[in-house]
């Protein structure tokens, strides 16, 4: 074989060599789960592979050999260009994210000079992005959740107990400013005999490092004493392991339990002490307790009613006016009353009562609880009816002499004028006389009747 065929088979290999690599090359390159694509120097697209027409939208054929900013001259503006340039120009290599409006999309782009030219991989991160912009939005919801919440709130560091963060409710209910806040820790919130329990509960809560909660004891600034309730979860704050906590005070609530244990307390005493008929009202059940009472007065057999029981008890007569006045006293928040009323015991006969109760309003003013103490008043009411039907009695008998008498005391006035007379003789004077006296004994009749009557009445 001569020299120049060798030559020319030595070519075609090289040929063939080169075609062999090219193809390994675009395999490898169209295999890239990356889009990707290559310009010369003149911006000439050079490569486009399938990733890149499925990413883009843009068939391989379409772009090839054009110039890529005539077709993209919408990314002109955008990190694309600048950044492009930025790696031709100084011959670096440029790593960036940027957001592509024609498509809505966000694409993480890494691109290499690579000869006189720049080979770029670029592929869509949208749903990165959009994850990373809902943390965001989550993570700026939590910000505006803490510090415009109107609850006390603040995260600690579960190691050093030092305070990390403290919203603005906090500060106003406690009375430090966030400063003083931050050079503290939850210790210094803390009265110094219940340490042994605050102890306990971080324990606690360091073990299981779920939400929990507790009432504690918190003193403010100012030394007040509160009572609260403490909730929290433990989370990861700027890197340190910490606890959010929650802090609802209960302070009212507790001193409204306390004077209702009072209550309860006296109750018991006043129900042991007296022969009256203790009646305890739960309004949010409408559940009724009764003493011995209830059965010494009025014959019941019952230490446990309702309201309607108690309602359908009183006299048809004088419910209406009752209701009245216990929601006036309700509306009013006052906590004071007592009203006589008619109650009907077991026979079916009705007992007059006189009705002493208080009220219990929560924190909200809403009324929780009454209690009252019902006093027979029976023989009084008699009384009081017995002498006012006496008196009028009287009245009436008074009014009805007073007719009677006033004629012969008429007669008698008349007779002593005539007598008064100074022109009147003696004979004239001894025959008024037995008129003077059959008046007079008219008007002792009248009298002793009067006396009689009143007498009976009295009797």
């Amino acid at each position: 074989m001569s020299e120049h065929q060798n030559k020319k088979l030595n070519d075609l290999s090289s040929e063939q060599q080169l075609l062999n690599y090219q193809k390994r090359i675009a395999n490898i390159l169209e295999s890239f789960t990356d889009a990707f694509f290559e310009v010369d120097s003149e911006w000439t697209v050079t490569y486009w592979n399938k990733e890149a027409e499925k990413l883009l939208l843009m068939p391989r054929h379409k772009i090839i050999g054009q110039n890529l900013w005539e077709v993209y001259h919408d990314a002109i503006p955008l990190k694309f260009y600048t950044e492009y340039h930025r790696a031709m120009d100084n011959n670096i290599a440029v790593h960036f994210e940027e957001f592509f409006p024609p498509h809505q999309i966000w694409i993480e782009v890494a691109a290499y000079p690579s000869g006189t030219g720049l080979s770029i991989y670029f592929k869509d991160i949208t749903e990165r992005r959009n994850s990373v912009i809902k943390l965001e939005k989550e993570k700026q919801k939590y910000i505006e959740l803490f510090n415009l919440s109107p609850v006390p709130q603040w995260v600690y560091d579960l190691n050093s107990l030092q305070f990390l963060n403290i919203n603005e409710a906090a500060i106003q209910h406690y009375g430090y400013n966030r400063a003083e806040f931050m050079e503290m820790t939850i210790l210094d919130v803390r009265p110094e005999e219940d340490m042994d329990c605050l102890f306990d509960i971080l324990t606690k809560e360091d073990s299981i490092g779920l939400f929990d909660k507790s009432i504690v004891r918190h003193i403010k600034k100012n030394g007040d004493m509160i009572y609260v309730c403490v909730e929290g979860n433990n989370v990861l704050f700027e890197g340190k392991s910490a606890r959010l906590v929650m802090i609802i005070d209960r302070t009212a609530e507790m001193r409204a339990k306390q004077a209702m244990e009072e209550s309860i307390e006296r109750f018991n005493i006043v129900s042991k002490a007296t022969s009256d008929a203790i009646w305890d009202w739960n309004i949010l059940t409408g559940e009724m307790i009764w003493n011995r009472g209830i059965a010494g007065i009025f014959g019941h057999k019952k230490t446990s009613s309702t309201e309607e029981w108690w309602r359908s008890h009183v006299h048809p007569e004088d419910l209406e006016d009752v209701i009245k006045k216990v929601d006036f006293l309700i509306k009013n928040k006052k906590q004071r009353i007592k009203i006589d009323y008619r109650f009907r015991c077991a026979d079916g006969s009705y007992k007059f009562v006189q009705d002493r109760a208080f009220i219990l309003f929560d924190q909200l003013g809403q009324p929780i609880r009454m209690i009252g103490s019902m006093q027979d008043i029976t023989a009084r009411v008699s009384r009081i009816r017995a002498i006012e039907e006496q008196n009028s009695r009287l009245r009436e008998i008074s009014w009805i002499q007073s007719h009677k008498i006033r004629s012969p005391l008429s007669k008698i006035l008349g007779l002593v004028s005539l007598i008064n007379l100074h022109d009147i003789d003696l004979m004239s004077v001894k025959e008024l006389i037995p008129h003077l006296k059959a008046s007079s004994e008219e008007l002792d009749m009248v009298l002793k009747d009067i006396i009689k009557k009143t007498h009976h009445h009295l009797s």
